[in-house]
């Protein structure tokens, strides 16, 4: 079995070498924001790097134009790890959520470990997932078998703490219109159905529910449409509410009925009829995984970061890799690359493309590529990874 720290050195040397091009490549895809499943640019520039590396490249798979997997096999059949990569920014703030961080993190990963695959057993595999933010890229892959037969899972996100996990939440998110009937709203307002009324019950309706629920749900939501005119009454309102939990069961068996009798009592209050749909595929929560995690610890530690513990059912968002952590062992660790700006805000946005971004692009690469190493070349840490997995489905949902 090859020695991991000798495997190291050569990742760190390899990804010196690579360090232009993986800087450039983070910095090209922050300047040219694409939102989720019109990642056009981004997948096609990850996706010719790693052509270019030797990588057996999959261009649209799973049946995403933006998404792709790249293979490279070993000397022997072994395990199968996959690298994924995100790459889709945010409407309006751009890499706001350092997308372009975690896709050249993964790539680099790949750089890094392609020349040591002719040596190790196994399979790598580098696959680019489109629309983290909303669009369950993830999610429409695994149900595609893209994620068939892996044995492992690993990600990268940049967050203001280095963390081997992340406490996430399970969501939903709807689209909920309302139907009314419309009338002159001073000469005959009494012949209308107020649309617009039925939103603001239905916004009533969940305020009304935040004290009676537990204290991991978040739910929130938007007006998207209020009427055409303030003198006609509203025919047609509409909102967009996500709603989150700690697990997937309790938001499902729970939540999600108590809002459905919230939309439709608005809809009942007003004399309006109501359309509930999906706007996104449901998020699952993250099941942590405690030797890839340690794992984790032990390469960010080598890279000179101090990793903190963090609370799993902390302040927390959600992830379409919540759904391929139960499917398969999965790793989301978290490298800082800011000190207080949080993800989703202008400052985030900056610190992606800031010097410490940069450095944590090449932190990352290691980090990724000295994991996937162990998990290729030790069976026995293999073992524990699977194990734990196992374990993991059977803990009881939080009370």
């Amino acid at each position: 079995m090859p020695n991991v720290a000798a495997l190291t050195d050569r990742i760190d040397a390899t990804l010196e070498r690579e360090r232009d091009v993986l800087l450039e490549l983070s910095h090209r895809i922050h300047a040219n924001p694409e939102i989720r499943f019109q990642e056009v640019q981004a997948s096609g520039w990850l996706a010719d790097a790693l052509d270019e590396r030797g990588f057996a490249v999959e261009r649209g798979v799973g049946g995403l134009p933006t998404a792709f997997r790249a293979r490279l096999e070993g000397l022997r059949e072994g395990p199968k790890v996959a690298i994924l990569c995100e790459y889709d920014a945010l409407p309006g703030l751009g890499h706001a959520c350092g997308h372009n961080l975690i896709a050249t993190m993964g790539a680099g990963a790949g750089f890094a470990l392609a020349p040591l695959m002719p040596e190790l057993g196994g399979t790598l595999q580098v696959i680019g997932t489109p629309a983290e933010e909303g669009g369950g890229g993830k999610i429409v892959l695994l149900e595609a078998g893209v994620f068939d037969g892996l044995d492992a899972a690993l990600m990268l996100h940049p967050a203001s703490v280095d963390q081997a996990g992340m406490a996430t939440l399970a969501s939903v998110k709807y689209e909920v219109a309302y139907s009314g009937v419309p009338a002159h709203a001073a000469m005959a307002p009494h012949l209308g159905r107020n649309a617009l009324d039925a939103v603001r019950l239905a916004l009533a309706g969940i305020d009304a529910m935040r004290q009676h629920v537990r204290s991991d749900v978040r739910m929130h939501a938007i007006i998207t449409h209020g009427g055409d005119a303030a003198n006609i009454i509203p025919e047609r309102a509409s909102m967009t509410c996500v709603a989150r939990a700690a697990d997937a069961g309790h938001l499902h068996g729970e939540l999600v009925p108590r809002l459905r009798d919230v939309f439709e009592g608005a809809a009942l209050m007003t004399g309006t009829t109501v359309l509930v749909s999906n706007a996104s595929h449901p998020y699952a929560e993250i099941l942590a995984n405690a030797p890839l995690e340690a794992a984790f610890e032990r390469h960010a530690t080598r890279r000179g970061r101090t990793v903190t513990p963090y609370e799993p059912y902390g302040p927390a968002g959600s992830t379409d890799m919540g759904n391929v952590s139960q499917a398969v062992p999965g790793l989301h660790g978290m490298l800082s690359i800011d000190d207080e700006a949080l993800p989703h805000t202008a400052a985030f946005a900056i610190a992606a493309r800031s010097e410490r971004g940069d450095a944590t692009v090449l932190d990352g690469a290691s980090v990724l590529a000295g994991v996937a190493a162990e998990l290729l070349t030790d069976a026995a840490f293999l073992a524990e990874v699977k194990a734990a997995f196992e374990r993991s489905r059977d803990v009881p949902e939080p009370a």
